[in-house]
């Protein structure tokens, strides 16, 4: 899904022959974009068939996959791992330079950076407490971290990475705003910690925001756009 976002953002449809089966996914934050593209698991027959000039892909999946599609050719596009808006400015122009569009890479770039600057600087930065339905927090070397942090407000957080949070210590953390994740997921929902009746009646009880799932699903550029209106609403 991630890989999809790139070429949804960077490339025209006539140029993109297939896209993955979660395109359109509430995660997927161009899927407003797929229209009529085909959505095909990424199996060495359907990409043959294909015939790509290059395949864009993140981690995971049929390593010998790769390797076949190399064999017969096709250009392997492999994102890398991103932690920070920075190395995420860079990362969409790099794809785009290896798609021969840099042109498109350098216009998202600039509108990150335009979001990025539009974001309210807070009269007091407030405590933020990061939570999903899973009882996972996340800490400050963390894609979420990032996020938060770029909002101007400080995250509370007792492990730099992510970390399991039982509701047992949820209730003893202190904070003055939970942003939650993942929470508009029914699917998600259905895990206990995240539906604890003391959890949820703290959360209800406190200022809560809920982080958009694009924002987080993929380490990516875009999820600046969002930005000033998370920032606002923390506030």
């Amino acid at each position: 899904m991630c890989a999809d976002q790139y070429a949804l953002a960077l490339l025209p449809p006539d140029r993109i022959l297939s896209l993955s089966p979660r395109a359109r996914h509430q995660d997927s934050f161009y899927r407003a974009r797929v229209g009529a593209t085909p959505l095909r698991r990424p199996t060495l027959e359907a990409l043959l068939a294909l015939k790509p000039d290059a395949l864009v892909r993140t981690w995971g999946g049929d390593a010998r996959l790769i390797k076949q599609a190399q064999a017969n050719g096709i250009k392997i596009i492999q994102i890398n791992e991103i932690s920070t808006f920075s190395e995420a400015e860079a990362e969409v122009k790099n794809v785009a330079a290896q798609l021969g569009v840099a042109q498109a890479g350098a216009r998202e770039a600039q509108d990150m950076t335009a979001a990025l600057a539009k974001v309210p600087v807070p009269e007091r930065p407030r405590t933020v407490l990061y939570y999903t339905p899973s009882g996972f927090s996340a800490g400050a070397e963390t894609w979420v971290g990032q996020v938060i942090g770029a909002t101007g407000h400080r995250l509370v957080a007792s492990q730099p990475y992510f970390y399991y949070l039982s509701p047992e210590v949820f209730l003893s953390e202190k904070a003055e705003v939970y942003a939650l994740g993942f929470y508009e997921d029914a699917y998600a929902m259905r895990r206990a910690p995240g539906r604890h009746p003391l959890v949820r009646a703290r959360i209800e009880r406190a200022a809560q925001v809920t982080i958009p799932s694009p924002m987080l699903a993929c380490s990516a550029w875009y999820a600046a756009f969002g930005l000033p209106e998370l920032a606002e609403k923390i506030s």
